[in-house]
């Protein structure tokens, strides 16, 4: 089990949270912040928030393909 690490400090909003609101139907920065009910401070955290999305959107995206099945 991986650790969790908080991702944005000035709202105590950690990596499980953020791959929840993605899984959820969060599809960016904004979107995970209002599906958390805060509202961004520093900033620091939009290029971890962005790459998150960007992998849980993939991750989900690759596990909804089917292979093809090839014609005999």
């Amino acid at each position: 089990m991986a650790p969790i690490m908080y991702v944005c400090i000035c709202n105590a909003i950690n990596c499980k949270t953020v791959r929840r609101t993605v899984e959820d139907g969060a599809s960016s920065i904004a979107s995970v912040f209002k599906a958390c009910g805060k509202t961004p401070q520093c900033g620091r955290c939009f290029t971890t928030i962005r790459e998150m999305v960007g992998e849980t959107k993939a991750a989900n995206c690759d596990a909804h393909i089917t292979p093809a099945i090839a014609a005999e």
